[in-house]
């Protein structure tokens, strides 16, 4: 079949282009012809390059290394004409595509399954970030096009919730994020860097409070490792550095340990299995993909600092097999509906 995707896929965040990836990798490997409808939101380009940008002339090098180094993986995504309208399919997500009061990118009606080139569609591990059903109480034509679709499911629990209420039921599926749905080893580009704690946070107001990165600072001068910034420039820690979505996972995989307050961050964190601590206390997306695999115990906080978090190390053995069953479900979702809507 010929599959379009309404999703977040072109912007500056190692996150969507592992979501957007993963999903049509996924979809091409069962056989099908994936094209990523042509939703390029200008708002979220230019708010990002806004946060990147006229800050001082060392950040302003480094936020441009950083668009030179999406652009070089941008290419993996396929991406269809404006003028193509002929798809046997629309499958809508992954991300906070749902999140209408996420003020960093357009809510575009084809994520709710509104506008539409054909039908036939459903959502795949939708999220609603930290907004409501309330929030769109001005929207209803967005919560009328997420009732039209033919089958829908979940990434986490609020939007689980959300679904519920939205079409007064309770049978929801929750799925994995797309990012699980592949092996990324094989477009991972290797690095030589070995030896350091990775950070992978936001910069400036949007990453660590002084409280976490004082703890995060400890940590490595206890471990006498350096701290490695990928992605943003932290000038807490000893490197920051620019990289592209797949110089990333080549980082990721050299890591000793790894520090993230981040949803991707974390997802990918657990798929390369690595020892990691999280900061995400109080980011539901985090904390609910955390309790979903048993590791809750990897958010760090007063009750469990960075010192207890360490010497309990991850037992990849029993994650690994949630992740099995989790991903067996939700690899029979997505052939099931497929097969249903053909």
């Amino acid at each position: 079949m010929k599959i379009g995707l309404a999703t977040i896929y072109k912007c500056y965040n190692f996150g969507s282009f592992y979501q957007a990836y993963g999903l049509q990798k996924h979809l091409e490997d069962l056989g099908h012809n994936v094209y990523f409808l042509p939703l390029d939101d200008l708002y979220n380009k230019k708010y990002r390059l806004r946060k990147q940008f006229n800050r001082d002339i060392k950040r302003d090098l480094f936020s441009l290394k950083s668009c030179l180094a999406y652009n070089n993986d941008w290419h993996l995504l396929k991406i269809a004409k404006k003028s193509d309208r002929d798809f046997d399919l629309i499958i809508i997500g992954s991300d906070e595509i749902w999140s209408i009061n996420n003020k960093t990118f357009t809510p575009a009606p084809e994520y709710y399954g509104v506008n539409l080139p054909c039908e036939k569609a459903f959502c795949y591990a939708t999220c609603v970030g930290r907004s409501g059903f309330s929030d769109f109480k001005e929207r209803p034509d967005l919560l009328e096009g997420i009732r039209a679709l033919s089958f829908v499911s979940a990434r986490d629990e609020a939007t689980g919730s959300f679904l519920k209420t939205v079409l007064n039921r309770d049978d929801i599926p929750r799925v994995l994020d797309p990012s699980f749905l592949i092996d990324w080893g094989k477009i991972e580009k290797p690095v030589s860097r070995k030896n350091y704690i990775l950070v992978y946070t936001y910069d400036g107001s949007w990453g660590f409070s002084n409280e976490q990165i004082k703890a995060t600072k400890d940590f490595a001068k206890s471990q006498n490792l350096p701290l490695v910034s990928v992605g943003f420039k932290n000038d807490w820690c000893d490197k920051s550095i620019a990289a592209s979505p797949r110089e990333f996972l080549g980082y990721l995989r050299n890591a000793s340990f790894v520090v993230t307050d981040t949803f991707h961050g974390t997802a990918m964190s657990i798929q390369y299995k690595k020892q990691f601590i999280s900061m995400g206390k109080g980011k539901q997306k985090v904390e609910s993909l955390l309790d979903e695999f048993g590791l809750a115990n990897r958010v760090c906080s007063d009750e469990n600092p960075f010192e207890k978090i360490v010497s309990n190390p991850v037992d990849y053995t029993a994650v690994d097999k949630i992740i099995g069953e989790k991903l067996d479900f939700s690899k029979a979702f997505l052939s099931e509906k497929l097969h249903a809507l053909k």
